[in-house]
């Protein structure tokens, strides 16, 4: 269960063109809800502001929440959480994922509070796992930096964190589960009726 956690913004990050899938990720549907109403439900329990990004065209304006368009297209998550920086009113911005299906069960409220706790720069799950989930808490005080090296060629999130304080929340692989392949699906999950095959696929 998330609580309240005071002065941090919540973007949802769900700009991928979801090729494994083959059709759009925040548009699956579990127990009733799609994966982004159930990222942005998560997101609002903790946060003063929800945000979305969707990549460099809006795609979700029929949920009525403010997106935060990358300047670029087809730049990974990277171009995602600058774009979250950059539009963010609260120092401290908590980045998720739309494929983890089972937030409820993601320590976010943890990750947060450790962040505060060492002031870091960034707080990351970790489940041992090469590429672990993409969920991170990140202040906004590494954003001129972090654009430094964006433009300078660097995409991976390992790389663009790696000159700043990093605090790691030690956490089981299956409370960060996400969702990249049709194999990785629950029974039960059916796609909503606006998901859409992606053209390369």
């Amino acid at each position: 269960m998330t609580v309240p956690t005071p002065a941090i913004s919540g973007v949802l990050l769900c700009g991928g063109a979801s090729q494994r899938m083959g059709c759009d990720k925040a548009l699956l549907r579990l127990e009733g809800s799609t994966l982004l109403e159930r990222g942005v439900a998560t997101l609002g329990a903790m946060a003063r502001e929800v945000l979305i990004a969707p990549g460099a065209q809006s795609r979700y304006s029929e949920f009525g929440l403010r997106e935060v368009l990358d300047v670029e297209p087809n730049q990974g998550p990277s171009a995602g959480i600058l774009a979250g920086l950059a539009a963010a009113a609260e120092e401290r911005v908590l980045f998720v994922a739309v494929d983890l299906p089972f937030l409820d069960d993601c320590p976010l409220s943890e990750l947060v509070q450790l962040a505060l706790a060492e002031d870091a720069d960034v707080a990351v799950l970790d489940d041992g796992r090469e590429r672990p989930p993409l969920v991170l808490c990140v202040h906004r005080r590494v954003r001129e930096a972090f654009e430094q090296r964006y433009a300078a060629g660097t995409r991976r999130i390992i790389d663009l964190i790696a000159p700043h304080s990093v605090v790691r929340l030690k956490v089981e692989p299956k409370h960060a589960v996400n969702w990249n392949r049709p194999q990785d699906l629950a029974s039960g999950v059916h796609l909503e009726s606006g998901a859409h095959r992606e053209e390369s696929a």
